[in-house]
């Protein structure tokens, strides 16, 4: 069996496309004039967009490596909670950086 062509191909294709498509949306977005950056609440739902997009592909990846017993399932966990943990401090940056 193809490992490369049942995992990754479809990996690579979802994010691939989806990633252009996604990256196409926000610049049509930004250059349209409907997210203004200098807004803090403009900044959050930017971070909150990439943000969500980066989870989506690790944990998609993660899952992927720990199905094909590359990894273990505990990475997975740890490595998912520490992009929580990245999540929220840089929120709490962003927010402390529009008070000032």
């Amino acid at each position: 069996m193809n490992l490369f062509s049942h995992s990754w191909l479809p990996f690579i294709y979802l994010y691939g496309l989806g990633g252009l498509l996604f990256v196409a949306g926000i610049i049509i977005t930004l250059k349209s004039g409907s997210f203004d950056l200098s807004r803090y609440a403009h900044r959050k739902w930017m971070w909150i967009l990439l943000f969500g997009f980066v989870w989506y592909i690790t944990m998609h990846a993660l899952m992927t490596w720990a199905a094909l017993g590359t990894i273990s399932p505990y990475v997975v966990l740890f490595v998912l909670l520490a992009l929580v943990v990245v999540f929220i401090v840089i929120t709490l940056l962003l927010k402390q950086k529009a008070r000032a």
